[in-house]
């Protein structure tokens, strides 16, 4: 299911500085996500990565741009966070980060409900109101958003995303790249394989191949020629 290379663990309290990659919306909600989780380390946010240096113009932000993902040097003691909704890019980012020695938190919001038995991958963001239920195994980097849900015994590969209210069903799994767009569900025991997408209020009720497309309801399955998200 994974094709990143295993990643030291991090955390804010062995972090000086934490700085969110991504300077967009999702880059923002994330800025407010990490102060609510973790308020004893809030004020070691330090920035945002971004290769618009006046993204946040216009934001009611006071924190700086520091610098582009593209040429940016962490430092051993940042701690990244991956604020990056857009699909196609997320990994690339992510990957280019972390061959210069770039490590990331994970973040849960406290409000998520994650079971003590799932298996949370390094890199990824719980969102608020998200439900992470018993033995879930989450990849790294993916992204679990808002009210967004798996059932029992679910899976979700690296850098997966979950739209907002988005419903992984008992024993679904999807694989490494796979998208959910909003209110989009799998039907239990349906695998989703890499870089697939189920559409927005679109539901999947069987398996489907890599780089599918799933439309409608019942899900409507075509393949996918070109990736573009």
């Amino acid at each position: 299911m994974s094709r990143t290379p295993p990643m030291a663990d991090a955390t804010p309290s062995d972090c000086e500085r934490i700085i969110i990659v991504g300077a967009g919306g999702f880059g923002r909600e994330v800025l407010q996500w990490a102060r609510h989780a973790w308020p004893s380390d809030a004020h070691k946010i330090a920035g945002f990565l971004s290769a618009d240096p006046d993204k946040l113009n216009g934001h009611a932000t006071n924190l700086p741009i520091l610098g582009s993902p593209e040429d940016f040097v962490p430092r051993p003691t940042d701690g990244l966070i991956l604020g990056i909704g857009i699909q196609r890019v997320r990994r690339e980012v992510a990957e280019q980060l972390q061959a210069r020695g770039g490590r990331f938190l994970t973040l849960i919001d406290p409000t998520a409900i994650v079971a003590d038995t799932a298996r949370v991958g390094q890199g990824t963001i719980v969102c608020p109101y998200a439900v992470v239920s018993d033995a879930v195994r989450l990849g790294q980097f993916v992204l679990v958003n808002y009210h967004s849900s798996l059932g029992h015994d679910a899976a979700a590969g690296d850098f997966t995303v979950l739209s907002p209210y988005a419903t992984l069903g008992g024993a679904a799994r999807l694989e490494s790249d796979c998208f959910l767009g909003l209110h989009a569900s799998v039907s239990p025991n349906c695998v989703i394989a890499a870089g697939s997408k189920v559409a927005m209020n679109s539901c999947a009720t069987v398996s489907i191949a890599n780089q599918s497309l799933v439309y409608g309801v019942p899900g409507r399955v075509v393949p996918r020629l070109t990736v573009s998200q």
